[in-house]
């Protein structure tokens, strides 16, 4: 127990231990302290102390400077290596002071007491003692405290991470799964558009890679590749299984609304918000002439430049915007004429490259 700065002074809290080889020195301390409420002890010899300390901690030491085979500073420096929290008083003669500055200088002891002392200044400078070691030990409590905390903040943190990297799993998984979900949705209305979206997703996110886009965008891409045509799920049989180039108006602008159907059913997840976006726009046309949103140049996202490449370069070979399906090479040619009017340049040239590589 200790006494805080608003209650009295209660000396029977502290045990003090008066350590010297002359049992009058002794006596006289004994009777002082015990005079004023302190729990005191008393050894005739360092080795004694020491045995005493061993057995029962104290507050405050007391020793003389002059005693035969351990003298005061030595003994002091013990208890110091041995119970630093013990406070240490020492008493000496006046042809003792130097070497008690030197146990001050050392850290051994707390302050030196002239021999022969006056009670009212050994009583203040053993409160003295005391109020410093308690201030000391209550230091070192909060330090331990604060340090326990900040492990148990590091625990808490390293927790966190993991708990985060479980829920970053999870929302993966779940991501994917979606994906797979949505192309399932695809083969089940019309076979042959899974395949279709597969090979312009792969084509797409080479175009993209090539292009020097983030690894986030990349995937986007990819996905928006496998997705493009999600829109189509809502489009009647008559409207998905007619060529493009046969449908009548009214169901050509049915088939319009593909893109921006697709968008919207993305855009209920929230890390699909740049895959619909690309979706939206993978009918626009570098010349403005495109669908939804009749966008042109740059104003179009990237990603909906890639695919609107790739996607044309597939539909020519299957027919589907042509009376007739075309093999490859035309294919490419067709993409090529139009360079710069239906296609974004730069990315015609990445579309070249990714065919080449």
């Amino acid at each position: 127990m200790t006494s805080s700065a608003h209650e009295p002074f209660d000396a029977s809290q502290y045990k003090v231990l008066c350590v010297d080889d002359e049992p009058n020195i002794l006596s006289a301390l004994r009777r002082m302290l015990s005079l004023e409420g302190f729990q005191v002890f008393t050894a005739e010899s360092g080795a004694q102390a020491l045995d005493m300390l061993a057995k029962e901690p104290v507050n405050v030491i007391i020793s003389d400077m002059q005693m035969p085979q351990m003298n005061g500073a030595q003994l002091l420096e013990k208890v110091r290596q041995q119970w630093p929290q013990t406070m240490r008083l020492l008493l000496t003669g006046a042809s003792d002071v130097s070497g008690a500055i030197d146990a001050i200088n050392q850290g051994a002891i707390y302050r030196y007491t002239a021999k022969p002392w006056n009670d009212e200044e050994l009583l203040g400078t053993l409160k003295s003692a005391i109020a410093f070691g308690t201030l000391a030990s209550e230091h070192e409590r909060l330090e331990a405290l604060t340090e326990a905390q900040k492990d148990s903040l590091n625990e808490m943190v390293e927790t966190l991470e993991s708990r985060v990297q479980e829920r970053t799993k999870d929302l993966r998984a779940a991501y994917v799964a979606s994906i797979k979900a949505f192309s399932n949705l695809l083969e089940l209305r019309r076979p042959d558009l899974l395949p279709h979206s597969r090979r312009v997703a792969t084509l797409s996110m080479k175009m993209a890679k090539l292009a020097g886009l983030s690894e986030d965008d990349c995937q986007s891409v990819f996905i928006a590749g496998l997705l493009h045509d999600i829109g189509k799920v809502g489009l009647s049989d008559r409207v998905l299984n007619t060529k493009f180039i046969e449908l009548p108006l009214a169901d050509a602008k049915v088939y319009r609304t593909h893109c921006a159907m697709g968008e919207a059913t993305l855009n209920t997840l929230d890390d699909m918000k740049n895959v619909a976006a690309i979706i939206r726009s993978h009918h626009e046309y570098f010349n403005g002439t495109g669908f939804p949103d009749a966008l042109s140049g740059n104003d179009i996202p990237i990603g909906a430049r890639i695919v609107a490449i790739v996607e044309a370069y597939e539909e020519l070979q299957s027919g589907d915007y042509a009376k007739s399906e075309s093999s490859p090479a035309d294919a490419v040619r067709v993409v090529l004429s139009n360079k710069g009017k239906l296609f974004c340049p730069e990315m015609t040239d990445v579309f070249v490259k990714a065919l080449r590589s």
